[in-house]
């Protein structure tokens, strides 16, 4: 049995990318596709490393790692007038933004593969109100075997 404690909760104040869900994809070059994927994981990287500031002031935005193996818990909500995306296809989304808490990036830990990130979640909830509006939150959890 796997079991989790949360180390920590971010609260993002932007929603990703909405060009590189998985529907949109098919429709452009791959190389214009690769280029708005690289520039998302730079952005995925400011916005996470301030998150990580707003609940803990001394963080640098150096190579910290976390404790691994953890769940990556995301919660995505959409502003009314928005239209709320499956949670499925949230894992296209927010795929940048775990790779930019990887190795060459935030360095929270190597990279994303099973011996580090074990599982990955997402909740599409739509019709958030004023005055966060479109935003987003991920809860990290170290986990162990009981």
């Amino acid at each position: 049995m796997t079991k989790a404690s949360p180390l920590m909760l971010l609260t993002i104040p932007c929603l990703p990318d909405l060009d590189l869900s998985s529907n949109r994809r098919r429709s452009r070059h791959f190389m214009q596709q690769a280029q708005d994927t690289a520039t998302e994981r730079e952005r995925a990287g400011v916005m996470l490393a301030q998150a990580r500031r707003d609940i803990n002031p001394t963080y640098d935005a150096g190579p910290r790692e976390i404790a691994t193996p953890v769940a990556l818990i995301w919660t995505l909500f959409w502003p009314k007038g928005v239209r709320a995306r499956d949670a499925d296809a949230c894992a296209d989304l927010c795929k940048p933004w775990i790779d930019s808490m990887t190795g060459k990036g935030l360095g929270w830990f190597p990279n994303d593969s099973p011996r580090y990130v074990r599982r990955v979640s997402y909740e599409s909830v739509a019709g958030s109100h004023p005055p966060q509006g479109g935003h987003m939150t991920l809860r990290i959890e170290q986990l162990w075997k009981e």
